[in-house]
């Protein structure tokens, strides 16, 4: 089974709770943003995020070294959907994949089916070590904790948080991306 398709099989079990997932919680008269509730509305688009971002950076898709800061256990199943979409978007292509995470049985299948269709040998590592990977590019997946590791911010490392800061889409259908403690507009994204 293709990498993809094992990615599209899950996507669609997951379907049906996709529908609501992507709107921040409401709070009375205006939208309350909370790195607990708030959901990307932008994970579907992932890949050309990511290549408009890395392009804005002057990085090439093949010099790129993806790092995943996964999400913390017991975090919402759909985070795991927006995990696994993401990689499904970003795997083909890839030179280098690191996922930073405590549980790396649940993407056993994922490493093993990367092995074997594109020859990718993902590394992972736990989160105690994460100030210490290599990377030029990290998505973090995590909801809580405190700001990012300095380290992931030190120059020519791309620092690009899911849920921690509030993406937002702008009048023309701009995607405001928050990279590092900057935001960056992405235009043509979403249609």
């Amino acid at each position: 089974m293709r990498v993809l398709d094992y990615w599209r099989k899950w996507v669609r079990k997951f379907k049906k709770s996709k529908k609501d997932a992507f709107v921040p919680i409401s709070g009375g008269k205006a939208d309350v943003f909370s790195p607990l509730t708030y959901h990307n509305p932008c994970i579907s688009k992932m890949r050309s995020v990511v290549e408009r971002v890395i392009a804005d950076r002057e990085v090439t898709f093949q010099k790129l070294e993806l790092v995943i800061l996964d999400a913390q256990s017991g975090q919402d199943v759909k985070d795991d959907f927006d995990i696994q979409d993401t990689l499904s978007q970003l795997a083909n292509g890839l030179n280098y994949l690191l996922l930073v995470t405590d549980r790396p049985d649940f993407y056993e299948d994922f490493v093993y089916d990367m092995y074997e269709e594109n020859g990718l040998i993902v590394q992972h590592a736990p989160k105690s070590v994460c100030e210490r990977v290599r990377g030029n590019f990290v998505l973090d997946f995590e909801r809580e904790g405190e700001a990012p590791k300095e380290s992931m911010l030190r120059p020519g490392v791309i620092y690009v948080p899911i849920y921690k800061k509030p993406w937002e889409i702008g009048e023309n259908l701009d995607i405001k991306v928050p990279v590092g403690y900057n935001t960056l507009v992405i235009e043509g994204v979403l249609s």
